[in-house]
């Protein structure tokens, strides 16, 4: 007669044994599903008149009579908006995620983007751009697109952040040369029409199929993993990664680190508005071919995309303030490298370099707040701050312009832009974490 035993998890038959619980079949992570879709949304943000707005300046100046300092005025009404809104949608996507949200934005960017295409005055053009900022999908060092991935990630935050970031860059390369062809080809007007319904195209789908709040919601942990040992201690902060501080806003408020972080990024926000309308002007005006200047346009992005896997695989390993200031130093030597820009050389050499500051930089403002001050409140954290580093933002492209229409030349702005750079790069470096009084404060419910 044949027996059967139940020994710890197995049963027993005779010699043989047989496991009573079925293997489980590891599946992919759902954050690594939020990751992807980011990475597309983020390309598709490309479209939207960032990195390629540029290109538009010497057309639409030609067709609309608008000035170097209204071009900036369009750029600064686009941070101005967004930061008035971000702490808003902050708060918004720290309650219920980013899924109904980036829809609806997407939406309203586009038809923004095709009223840009039927503009008839500078006005028109300033005042659209500020509606394409309000929702703050669109904008550079945005929380829409990097808020939800932190959230899902904490020991492997700085590689999530780093594989959605490329979007970006990858954006960048692929739509920068296809705009200046369809504005060759198709006129400045049409080409707004058809970025925008690309961006639609692109955005939309995906975010309302994909996007999901925070892990929590669907049953997983943090990192698609069992919690760290209590002994394992984090690189960014010391502790163990199991016990994650919880900073409320106003605990946020109440440190240097914070502040430190609002002046830094304030200052890099005023350098990089400056140079991110007028430098594709400035090299076209030089007399580089505006084909050529595209196509180097297009090496800064591939620069940015690469930059930002290596700086999300050294944030994880590194002191994310190091990252910046190398960050702020590149952006100085880009800049110098503008000043003396005399061959193809020096115009990929600083176009290059900068794109690479630009992807470490944005790993950096994706990465540090949650590094600093936790997941739980990252959203209204970022919400709370993204409105000064906008605001100084919006100021710089402006700022450069009245100075290059008063002055006929571009080199007094961009030596005061590498000066705050320096700046910037000596303060950040001396930026370290807070230490929370207390324990972790529980997560926002979603209600």
């Amino acid at each position: 007669m044949l027996r059967w035993t139940l020994t710890g998890q197995e049963w027993h038959r005779g010699d043989r044994k047989t496991d009573i619980h079925p293997k489980r079949t590891k599946r992919v992570f759902y954050g690594w599903v939020i990751v992807a879709t980011m990475w597309l949304v983020n390309f598709s943000t490309m479209a939207t008149g960032n990195l390629n707005f540029g290109l538009f300046v010497l057309p639409m100046g030609s067709a609309l009579g608008m000035s170097r300092s209204q071009f900036g005025w369009a750029v600064t009404t686009r941070r101005i908006s967004a930061g008035l809104s971000s702490y808003v949608i902050g708060r918004l996507l720290d309650r219920y995620g980013p899924r109904v949200f980036t829809v609806i934005s997407a939406i309203v960017i586009g038809v923004a983007l095709l009223g840009v295409s039927r503009a008839t005055t500078p006005w028109h053009v300033i005042l659209l751009f500020g509606i394409v900022g309000v929702s703050g999908l669109a904008t550079p060092q945005g929380i829409v697109t990097s808020v939800p991935v932190a959230k899902w990630f904490r020991r492997k935050r700085g590689l999530a952040l780093a594989l959605s970031t490329t979007g970006l860059g990858i954006g960048g390369v692929v739509i920068v040369p296809v705009t200046q062809v369809l504005i060759d080809h198709l006129g400045w007007r049409t080409t707004w029409a058809v970025l925008a319904i690309i961006f639609m195209l692109l955005a939309i789908p995906v975010a309302a199929l994909f996007l999901r709040r925070q892990p929590e919601d669907l049953g997983l942990e943090v990192d698609g993993e069992p919690e760290a040992p209590a002994s394992t201690p984090s690189l960014q902060t010391g502790v163990a990664d199991a016990a994650e501080a919880a900073w409320t806003v106003r605990e946020a408020l109440r440190t240097s680190t914070l502040w430190k972080l609002i002046l830094v990024f304030a200052l890099a926000g005023l350098a990089q508005g400056g140079a991110s309308v007028h430098r594709i002007p400035y090299w076209v005006e030089l007399g580089f071919a505006p084909q050529m200047v595209s196509f180097s346009f297009s090496a800064d992005a591939a620069g940015a995309a690469t930059m930002a896997l290596i700086a999300g695989w050294m944030a994880d390993r590194l002191p994310i303030r190091l990252i910046a200031m190398v960050s702020y130093l590149g952006f100085a030597l880009a800049i110098w490298l503008m000043i003396d820009g005399r061959n193809e050389l020096f115009l990929f050499g600083s176009t290059i370099t900068f794109g690479l500051s630009v992807g470490a930089g944005m790993i950096v403002h994706s990465y540090i707040f949650a590094a600093y001050f936790g997941r739980a409140f990252l959203g209204s954290i970022r919400g709370l701050v993204l409105p000064i580093i906008l605001v100084s933002n919006g100021i710089g492209a402006p700022l450069v312009g009245y100075l290059r229409d008063s002055t006929g030349s571009y080199t007094f702005s961009w030596w005061l832009m590498l000066s705050v750079y320096l700046l910037a790069a000596v303060i950040i470096a001396t930026v370290t974490p807070p230490s929370l009084r207390g324990g972790p404060v529980q997560a926002p419910a979603r209600t």
